[in-house]
């Protein structure tokens, strides 16, 4: 397990814990590239100088106006003393309308997928090509992204060259929500679709988001070992023994129109998971994603607008997704969200019904999820510089309340949260009279001092934001 220096515990009494900044969103899923791979082209080792001796790969991929097809099937070839240079014939040529092809080369003892681009043929009929290009000559990876390779995008455009279909879909609907995130990192499954190791790829990522693209829950996405159900576990696992700032949550979607809360059970209804209904054909989780990170950890995400197409859902089907809910009642809440056009809202538009987790009768929203995630890594960054060298005296405990103080003051100025109290009990004793201790209030004291740990607590003061008003109109 992970050493950690500071450990902080976050306990919440109120409704729901949890991210640490904005956010950076992880999305996982399919590629569909523009045509076929081209087969592998034949190699054989030449006579002459400019390559390492040892084992080369070879591939090839066609350029349409579509775009870039992935690498085809490599060809391998081993070269010789005195027989370093390698000749390329029967290079594959592409359908109608390939303008290019390009030719990627691994470096000498390369892995399988590791080749990187060697030349580029312009034009569809050249069988050809000679190669004796130094390894450090190579350039980039082929356009299309390798399984299990995150890539870090900033602009949808790119996504949708390099990532095409429903990840490169879903990463540019993540970028069009207002406000939204600034990275997103797209990780293409292996066949099958993998999903597994592709969320393997995804824990060491500085992301607090992950979705899989496409992906809707139901019975079998949201089995043991279904897709939604491995992303319950990704986020679960790595928010509590991954690396500090790793805390995150999954964004996962119903099918279209399906009203059945009910799916959300088990080790599906967990706090660090957000689902939403939705009447949509485009890929809601990847929107909802899009806009929780596009907001500070403590704003509650009700009624904040998504850029997105759907329909409305009947009050009826709002109260089998929510259940039902009185007048003075709060939220009731299933751990389901849904897409809503609330009538008050002048235009249309499609807004958050509610801001729920997962969890409904544990850590129930978004915001103070996120806002633990926020405060306790504030916390971390500022006492890390604590580690190693504050002394465990009075002066020294008194350093560490400052340096927290000067963490949770600014937020109540800020009116992220309304107070805060901090303790740390071992001050008492190291306050009284030595002469005055009695022997346990010693021990305590050695222990702290030998042992090297201080228990602290830091109780914050959380007031999220209103989800309901019940008025009561008296005319007189």
């Amino acid at each position: 397990m992970t050493v950690r220096y500071i450990r902080v515990n976050p306990v919440a009494d109120l409704f729901a814990p949890a991210v640490r900044a904005y956010g950076n969103i992880a999305i996982v899923g399919q590629v569909t590239p523009p045509g076929p791979a081209p087969g592998a082209p034949t190699a054989a080792a030449a006579a002459g100088a400019g390559l390492e001796v040892g084992a080369y790969r070879y591939a090839v991929t066609f350029v349409t106006a579509g775009g870039e097809t992935e690498t085809g099937v490599e060809a391998t070839v081993t070269t010789t003393a005195g027989n370093q240079k390698v000749t390329l014939t029967a290079v594959p040529t592409g359908p109608a309308g390939t303008v290019a092809r390009r030719l990627y080369r691994t470096v000498v003892g390369g892995a399988t997928g590791s080749g990187r681009l060697l030349a580029t043929i312009g034009d569809n009929t050249t069988a050809t090509f000679n190669d004796g290009a130094p390894d450090g000559a190579l350039g980039d990876p082929p356009l299309i992204a390798r399984p299990n390779t995150p890539i870090p995008f900033t602009d949808p455009a790119e996504a949708r060259r390099r990532v095409p279909g429903a990840l490169g879909d879903a990463i540019t609907l993540a970028f069009a929500q207002a406000p939204g995130p600034t990275l997103v990192y797209g990780v293409r499954t292996a066949t099958g679709p993998d999903w597994a190791s592709a969320l393997n790829a995804v824990a060491p990522l500085d992301a607090q988001f992950v979705v899989l693209a496409g992906m809707p829950l139901d019975s079998v996405s949201g089995g043991t070992g279904g897709a939604v159900q491995l992303l319950a576990q990704h986020v679960s696992t790595i928010s509590n023994t991954g690396g500090d700032g790793k805390e995150r949550m999954g964004v996962a979607m119903l099918a279209r129109g399906d009203t059945n809360a009910g799916l959300v059970a088990g080790a599906l209804a967990h706090e660090r998971m957000v689902y939403i209904a939705h009447k949509s054909d485009e890929d809601t989780a990847a929107a909802v994603a899009g806009v929780i990170a596009g907001y500070e950890p403590h704003i509650s995400i009700l009624l904040k607008p998504v850029n997105i197409t759907s329909d409305p859902f009947t009050p009826a089907q709002i109260a089998t997704i929510n259940g039902n809910e009185t007048f003075g009642s709060g939220p009731a809440g299933n751990g389901v969200n849904w897409l809503a056009d609330p009538a008050l809202i002048p235009g249309r538009g499609i807004y958050m019904g509610e801001g729920y987790t997962g969890n409904p009768g544990g850590k129930k929203y978004i915001d103070i999820v996120r806002t633990v995630d926020d405060v306790s890594f504030r916390l971390k960054a500022q006492l890390i510089k604590s580690i190693g060298a504050v002394r465990i005296s009075r002066s020294g405990l008194r350093a560490l309340v400052a340096q927290m103080e000067s963490v949770l003051q600014p937020l109540v100025q800020d009116e992220v949260i309304e107070g805060f109290d901090i303790s740390i009990p071992l001050i008492t004793l190291l306050d009284k009279d030595p002469d005055s201790l009695t022997a346990a209030e010693l021990n305590h004291i050695n222990d702290a001092q030998s042992q090297r740990v201080i228990e602290l607590l830091v109780a914050v003061d959380y007031a999220g934001a209103i989800h309901r008003l019940s008025i009561t109109l008296k005319f007189v």
